[in-house]
């Protein structure tokens, strides 16, 4: 079942192909034993993007927490990614709430890391989190082409922002790299990420990550919704040594949050 404006609809009646028409601007919420993680972030983060299209709209008016709840129990979901999303192609908008198909890390993905490429691609106003449908299009035709777990984009300047769908971080010695917020989206998981370098005293910096430079770093990896903290082993045809003490050091930092 999925939620149409807070009323109930069997599944088979509705397609996301209606979101290709308008703009949409959405969120997408990890369950976890039952329950929705990092909630709180996905609301600021909506908030933010509406403010960021000029849309002027009371998120604490909504009550994404009590539908997402319902929905939760109503579909009886234990873990899984729901989407949340608010469509626009009239003069009221139209507020939709299902589940999305998750293809969560193996073990072995978590262990040995996934290897990535990179393309040139710009994703327009990357501080709103709104469906593209031709850059989603292109970004899992090339991973099904290439046998890749992620694309990361390139801007014009030959600049690595981040995934298609995740956001990127480098590690040098003992130090983060992650490209500046003004050209990524503002994932939970990225903040998390600076959460825990607060919290520990690790550095981190915000600084533009060329693609000529990839041999300068030790390590990386990737985080978002799906992943959560996932090493990457290889880039193209760089490789990374996905046993880096540091990082290892991150992943249990970030699982212990779960848990907590």
């Amino acid at each position: 079942m999925i939620f149409i404006n807070n009323t109930i609809q069997p599944e088979n009646r509705f397609s996301e192909n209606i979101f290709e028409k308008g703009l949409s601007i959405y969120e997408v919420i990890r369950i976890f034993e039952g329950s929705p993680i990092f909630l709180k972030d996905n609301i600021l983060r909506l908030d933010n993007s509406l403010k960021k299209s000029n849309i002027k709209i009371d998120v604490s008016q909504l009550d994404i927490p009590g539908k997402l709840q319902h929905f939760i129990e109503l579909n009886h979901i234990t873990e899984g990614n729901v989407k949340y999303v608010l469509h626009f192609n009239s003069s009221k908008p139209d507020e939709y709430i299902f589940q999305i198909p998750h293809a969560y890390p193996t073990e072995k993905d978590y262990q040995e890391g996934v290897p990535t490429i990179t393309h040139e691609a710009v994703r327009e106003n990357p501080e709103v989190k709104y469906i593209n449908t031709d850059l989603r299009s292109l970004a899992n035709r090339l991973m099904k082409e290439c046998h890749v777990y992620e694309i990361l984009l390139v801007d014009r300047e030959g600049y690595i922002t981040e995934g298609s769908r995740s956001n990127v971080f480098f590690i040098k010695e003992k130090v983060l790299y992650t490209a500046p917020l003004q050209y990524v989206l503002p994932g939970t998981s990225r903040k998390r990420v600076f959460d825990i370098c607060r919290e520990h005293a690790i550095r981190i910096e915000e600084k533009r990550i060329d693609l000529h430079s990839l041999k300068d770093y030790d390590a990386a990896f990737l985080t978002g919704t799906s992943p959560l903290i996932l090493p990457i082993n290889r880039i193209n045809n760089i490789c990374y040594h996905t046993d880096n003490a540091f990082l290892r050091e991150l992943m249990e930092y970030y699982f212990a949050l779960l848990k907590s």
